[in-house]
Order: C-alpha cells, then structure tokens, then sequence
C-alpha cells in the first residue's frame, strides 16, 4: 500500500536568533568580506552534483552610502569591476559563527552565473555559485595506469605507464587487474590502489584479477583526483565498507554480528568509465550497487577544508541514525524540545524490488565426443580414377554437389539428428540424435530432460590447461582400437592420437571438416606418445572408411571441444522476511556480460590428468560473485521507498547529507522501514540525500530525505 501524511503544527515557526551569516570572497588564505552580498539559499545533494548557492547583491542607500555599486549596469557586465563586485570564477565563501564564537563555512565555491531583473521601479542582481568540486568537472578521464607485463606483482617505480587505452573495468567479463597485494603504493595503505593489466595477457599462474568494487573505486580516486580541491577518504576502510552483505537465509540480519550474514566482495560488471569526469564515474559505480557518496565541507583552522565520503545505503551503514524532535500534540513549540518546524511524509509499497535473479549465460562444457561420418561410405571410392573427384581443387568446379564436397571430409556428432552413417547396421540414418544426457542429465528427482536436440557448435579454445597453465586448444584424436558407440560422449575407452593439422572446426554444428588437399594423403603430424595409432604420419581417410582393411582398419575421431547447455546457472536472492510486502516482487537482472559457470567434464580427455570417468571440475564457477551482487540489488530494494522533506526553524547544521532519520521523538514515529523487528533483524531508515538552507524571508532549513536511489527528494 502507499501512504502519506503531512504535519504543520504550528501557522508560526519556532522562535530564536537567527544566526550570522556573512558572504566573502576567498583566495585560499584570507577572507576578504563582501557587505554588498547576501547568501539567499545553499543546496546540498547526494552524488556528483557539486554544491550550488544564490547570492543577491544589495542596491539600497546603506550600500551605496559604503562605497558600494548600486546599478546592475555596474555590476553585471563582463567588464565590471570596483569595490564589492563578484566577477566569474572569483571563489565565495558563506560563514557563520557558533555560541562559540567559532567560525564554520557553510559554502565554497566559484562565481558562475550571473542575472539581472528589472521592471519599472525595481531591479535585482543575482548570481549563482557552484562548489568547488566543480573543479573535479574540468577534466574527464581519458587514459589510465597500466602495469608492465612482463612484471606485473612489481611497484617499484617505473613498472607502471600512463597509456591512451580504454578505463574499461573487467571488459567482456575478463580480469584486468593487478594481484592482490601489488597495489600502486602499497606501504601507505591510506592511499594504495591496484592499476590495470592487459587484459590479453597469458602467463601461468594467471596473475589477472577482477576488479572489485572497492578496488575500482580507490583507483578512481587515486589515479584522477589530485586532491588540489577535494581531498580523498581514507582508503583503508573502503575494501570493507564497500563489500556486498548476504544475510543468511534461516535468521535475522544483524550487521554488528557477523555470524548472521556473508560478506563477500563485489565484482564489478564489465564498466567503462572513459571520457566520463571522474565524480560521475565514481557516482555511477556506487549507484549501480547500492552505495553513494556526497561531497565534505569542514572548517579546519577557520579555513575550509573540501573532500567526499562514501557510505552504505542499508542497514550496515556504521554511523547512528538521528532522530527529529516534535513534541506531542497540544504542548508548546519549545525550541528546547523540538527541532521541526513542518514535514511530508510518503510511503509507496508498490516501489519494492524484495528479489533478485541474474541473467547469465547458460553453462558451459568441456567434453569430448566421439564423430561419426557425415557421409555415406561407397566401395571403389579409394581406386585412383574415383579419389581425384575428392581433391580439394576439384570441389570447386562447377556442378560439384554437396555430397562431393561432404565425403570423406566431414564427421559429425549429428547433436541435432539430421543424419549420418551407422556403422553397426552400414546404412544412413535420420532422427537419432547424439545422446547428451551424460553432460546435462536429468533435474534431480525427475525425469525430465534438461536439454533440447539442436545444433551446439564447439569452440576453438578449451577450459583446462596445458602444463604451463595456458588454455588448451581443441584437439581433434584418432582411434582404431575404440569399440563404443558413435557419434557419442566419448566413454573414456580406445588409445587415442592427436591430429595436428588438415582439419577445422564447423562453425553451424558440432564437428570437423577435412581441409586438407586429399583426403586420401590426410598429414597427421608426427606423434612421440605411447600407442600411436598411424605410425606413418599419413592417415589414408578414403580407404580406411570405404574399404577398412589391415593395415588402414578403420578410425575413430574425437573431439574435445566446449559445447554450451540449455540451463543457466540459479543465482538469485529470494524474498526475505524483512520486506514489509506479503508478496515476493521479482526482477531479473542482466548480467550475460560478466558471470558464467564453465565445467570440465569428466567424460573430457583432460579431465582429472586423464582419468576420465572420474568427476567433473569447475574450471569457472561465478556463484559467490553472483549472488553477491543479487543479494546487494535486493538490499537496496526490498522496503518501500519513504521520501519526506523536514522544515527546520532557523539554520541548522545537525544533519548531512548521508545521514539516515530513525524517528519523530516526541510523537513516537518509528521511521523504520523494514519488516521482521521482532526477529532480530537489524532497521532501515530513509536517508538524507538533500539540504537546503534558506537565508532570504527568515532562515529555514530543509532536510529532504528518501532511501530509492533515483528518486527526487521533495523539497
């Protein structure tokens, strides 16, 4: 359900002094007032957007009576230029002064945008201010840091290169990031980050790793902001802060107690962050997976000191929500008991998301498979007068068939049943397609079939790895001791040989063309292993399939190669009892670039070194990643966004933006937004994301809060 309700107590705010405010130009030392000038209004908001100011200036006779312009011509022309007058990009701070006696900035920033209003009798000039993380805007990202391949744990200097190459984080899914404990700057944990690596790299052990959130994060910050106006957090909390929470399914959420959740960290999607300044790649990182950031102003020394924090944006966030104060109905606005003026509250349930399922690609597998002939076998095809209609240099005359061109050079595995040659009955079938149950058997507990009969092309690159820890090639073998069945998933019998060359894969379907000149002449390669299985390099493909006889007894081919199944992976984050909605809302997330559940099997020649048979490997298995992200989506979903807008009396610096509103004290409103308190599963709140101090017509603060990201703060 949606629901609202707004509460204006009072038709009078709370009394009290209104506080100094006092506008002054800045040169990064000295304060030089401006008594023309009058702040009209600060905002402040979540995310890249800078912060922005209004200012007016004063045209009465108490300015001009100081020596002050008091006409717009004077003032607003590019020219302008005298006492009190703010030119384009001049830096203004806005001050105020605690019960101290302490100063406190309240903005800074650059001059930007000047107006002029005039009617009749009366005119007004304004300009507008943007904060210095501005600044941050001039430059976009345009290269990045790069490690040396040939040395990549190294940091020492000189190992790492600015290189015109894409920011891109793990493109297309592949890692490209220096290992852990290689960061650049690595004795300085405050500020160490990882650089990038060549994605194409191939060294064993793979020293590629995947750029998690909080690892792209510090490298943004570190390789592009120089800190000349916006200092960067502390960097050594980040990996942490920035880590997905799963809470376990059989209990309550506890973030204080780690026994009630996993974390894991989050591994960004394939991001580009290219020709993007380098706030909005930043904003555009921690948005995508439930995190977010404002900019910091401190006043240190009476000076202002500019940087950015970031924070979670669920229950784990470390600082303690705040609570607003309006006293109960019929008593007295005291100022000492109470701090809201007016406020808005809504609550839209049909907003929540309480589970997420990835889109990933379907799984899949390494094995290998016996051929059959894809031709039909005729006696006299091996007599010299027939082979020569068989060379590849004939096949391609006019009126050559596709019959001619097939024989005695393509071998299927027939996966989809369009046909081939039975050996055992010595005749062409159709329709009795290549049994894949040993790869994709049956849902557990049923009989149904968890694979449709269609053609599944191989790949040319395989997922185990030769001794030197490379991927290995598909490899295409012969036998002439194997006596199963074909076409078929190899069984594990029969001593194989290696074809080195005269081969290719099908593009359209799982199997191999001979490519070579003659089929007759078909050059094997030589083979140094144990059981060779045609001593002479040569292997006569005609003769050996169409008149099988001692010494050319007919082959057999196998071919190792990765097939993709028809079921992806499960990975999904279920309904919890946190949701305060009966009904699970589900949504699935598109995640085909980047997750992906790869097995050897065990039916493969390189299984287990060899012993096929024995069990299948996962050569890539994505699940804790994958449900890391799901589990991090939902959490940022799964309570009805509550967005509301708090009017306080006079200028109030008790909130951030950032900060999470637990309650309305005083009326017992609990602010909380998620299900199962008594369960012990930890609260959410609704979080600031907007502040707006108004000068002009009394001061007013006003806290906008909502905790949707995307959403628009009602202010």
């Amino acid at each position: 359900m949606s629901a609202s309700f707004d509460v204006d107590p009072s038709s009078s705010p709370l009394g009290g002094p209104a506080a100094p405010v006092l506008c002054c130009l800045y040169d990064g030392s000295i304060y030089t007032p401006l008594g023309n000038v009058v702040c009209e209004r600060i905002d402040v908001v979540e995310g890249a957007t800078p912060p922005v100011a209004r200012f007016r200036y004063l045209l009465d006779v108490i300015a001009e009576a100081e020596g002050y312009p008091t006409q717009f011509e004077d003032l607003w022309g590019p020219d302008a230029h005298g006492k009190g007058v703010v030119k384009p990009d001049d830096r203004i701070v806005v001050l105020t002064y605690n019960p101290f006696d302490e100063r406190i900035v309240l903005f800074d920033g650059f001059a930007q945008t000047p107006q002029v209003d005039v009617q009749e009798s009366v005119q007004q000039v304004t300009f507008q201010a943007v904060g210095v993380a501005a600044r941050c805007f001039d430059q976009p990202i345009a290269d990045r840091v790069q490690r040396d391949s040939d040395d990549p744990t190294s940091t020492e200097s000189g190992v790492s290169v600015w290189v015109d190459l894409p920011v891109r984080f793990n493109p297309g899914g592949i890692p490209n990031r220096t290992p852990d404990g290689a960061d650049e700057g690595a004795d300085e944990p405050a500020t160490a980050a990882p650089v990038f690596l060549d994605e194409r790299m191939v060294k064993s052990p793979d020293p590629r790793k995947y750029w998690t959130l909080g690892d792209a994060v510090r490298y943004i910050l570190r390789a592009y902001n120089d800190e000349d106006w916006i200092a960067n957090p502390d960097f050594a909390g980040l990996v942490e802060l920035l880590e997905s929470r799963k809470p376990h399914s059989d209990g309550a959420y506890d973030p204080d107690d780690s026994s009630t959740y996993d974390a894991e960290p989050i591994v960004v999607r394939d991001f580009d962050a290219s020709n993007m300044p380098w706030p909005e790649a930043l904003a555009g990182l921690l948005s995508l997976h439930g995190f977010g950031f404002r900019w910091t102003l401190e006043t240190e020394d009476g000076a202002p000191k500019n940087g950015l924090a970031v924070y979670r944006l669920d229950a784990a966030d470390p600082n303690a929500a705040k609570p607003v104060d309006l006293d109960k109905a019929g008593n007295p606005l005291d100022p000492a008991r109470n701090n809201a003026w007016r406020f808005t509250l809504s609550r839209d349930s049909n907003a929540i998301v309480n589970a997420f399922e990835l889109d990933v690609p379907p799984r899949r597998v390494e094995a290998s498979f016996v051929l059959a002939l894809g031709f039909i076998p005729l006696d006299g095809d091996e007599a010299s007068g027939t082979r020569q209609s068989y060379l590849l240099s004939n096949l391609a005359l006019p009126g050559t068939n596709a019959e001619a061109r097939e024989a005695y050079r393509l071998y299927v595995a027939d996966e989809d049943g369009s046909g081939h040659w039975n050996l055992t009955t010595e005749a062409w079938v159709e329709g009795e397609p290549l049994d894949l149950s040993e790869l994709f058997p049956f849902d557990e507990g049923s009989e149904d079939v968890t694979y449709v009969v269609r053609r599944r092309p191989g790949t040319s690159t395989l997922f185990s790895v030769d001794d030197a820890g490379n991927p290995r090639k598909v490899q295409l073998a012969l036998s002439r001791d194997y006596a199963g069945a074909c076409p078929a998933v190899w069984d594990g019998t029969g001593k194989w040989q290696p074809i080195r060359s005269g081969w290719k894969l099908l593009d359209d379907r799982l199997g191999i063309i001979v490519s070579c000149e003659d089929p007759e002449a078909w050059g094997i390669g030589e083979y140094s292993g144990d059981d060779p299985q045609e001593p002479s390099k040569t292997l006569r493909g005609i003769t050996s399939q169409c008149n099988p006889a001692a010494p050319n007894t007919r082959f057999y081919l196998r071919l190792t190669t990765v097939i993709e199944s028809d079921r992806s992976p499960v990975w999904s984050a279920a309904k919890r009892a946190a949701s305060p909605t009966t009904f699970e809302r589900r949504r699935r997330v598109d995640a085909q670039d980047h997750f992906r559940q790869d097995t050897v099997s065990k039916w493969s020649a390189f299984a287990a070194e060899g012993d096929a048979g024995s069990t299948d490997v996962d050569a890539r298995d994505d699940t804790g990643e994958a449900l890391a992200l799901a589990s991090q989506l939902r959490a940022a979903h799964e309570t009805a966004p509550l967005i509301g807008t708090i009017m306080i009396p006079g200028l109030s610096t008790a909130f951030d933006v950032g900060d999470r509103i637990s309650q309305i004290r005083g009326r017992d409103v609990d602010l909380r937004r998620n299900a199962a308190a008594g369960e012990g599963e930890a609260p959410t709140y609704p979080r600031v994301v907007a502040l707006s101090w108004t000068f002009a017509d009394g001061q007013a603060t006003a806290v906008s809060f909502t905790d949707r990201p995307g959403r628009d703060p009602e202010v």
